[in-house]
């Protein structure tokens, strides 16, 4: 069954995806005016310091535009688990705004290219659809960046990652992507809707970084700071 909250939101003006009230015309991007502001957004500062020891010598940078609270939580659920991918063109703005804005304060150059986290075959048929490929995609045109398919592979499925605990993610995640060609002397941006223990991005980032890359930064949605429960 298609949720009430995607049927309303392709009505003529829309509805807000938070709080379901009707949109006006100045109000964009899927979002009243309230909701937006009240966005759990963080601060264009890379996250990478708060990454595990395990994450050492893997990525440059972590960038996440929202904090996972109630309202990012109620949106990544309704996006992932709710047949809701349309919402990637509310949320893709986000991410591009926030990332524009760490670039500012970093000398480092943009990435050259943007690829995102890949999923199982067994995976995207249940879903539908892999969230974090459409959510690069849409931040790919935003920032004008080349979105790369196909680049990065899982070569196995993990299981549901947010059933397990910290300890076995980092061991389901242990060489469970592949880098399918040379990306030597190119820095990555690497998208996923959240960042948890960072296993994931961890594995991703070392599959780049053995095929050459020179630099691979990690773009995400939400971060999961490390004592919050709830995780997806």
């Amino acid at each position: 069954m298609v949720p009430l909250q995607s049927l309303l939101a392709k009505l003529p003006g829309g509805c807000c995806w938070l709080c379901l009230q009707s949109l006006h015309r100045d109000e964009s991007y899927g979002f009243c005016r309230a909701c937006y502001h009240d966005l759990p957004r963080l601060p264009p500062n890379s996250l990478r310091w708060r990454g595990p020891p395990e994450a050492t010598g893997y990525g440059r940078h972590w960038f996440a535009a929202l904090a996972w609270q109630a309202e990012s939580q109620q949106l990544v659920k309704r996006y992932k688990f709710q047949r809701c991918p349309e919402l990637v063109n509310s949320l893709a703005p986000l991410l591009a705004a926030h990332v524009y804005a760490c670039y500012r304060g970093q000398p480092e150059s943009w990435p050259d290219l943007i690829v995102a986290m890949p999923m199982t075959g067994k995976r995207w048929r249940k879903r539908g659809f892999n969230q974090a490929a459409l959510l690069a995609r849409e931040v790919g045109a935003l920032v004008q960046l080349p979105f790369a398919t196909g680049l990065l592979r899982r070569l196995h499925d993990e299981g549901q990652q947010h059933r397990l605990n910290r300890q076995q993610r980092w061991q389901a995640m242990a060489k469970a992507m592949h880098c399918t060609r040379s990306l030597k002397g190119l820095t990555v941006a690497l998208v996923d809707d959240v960042v948890t223990t960072g296993a994931s991005v961890t594995a991703a980032a070392a599959a780049l970084q053995r095929r050459g890359a020179k630099a691979v930064d990690v773009w995400a949605l939400c971060y999961t700071e490390p004592h919050r429960a709830g995780v997806l």
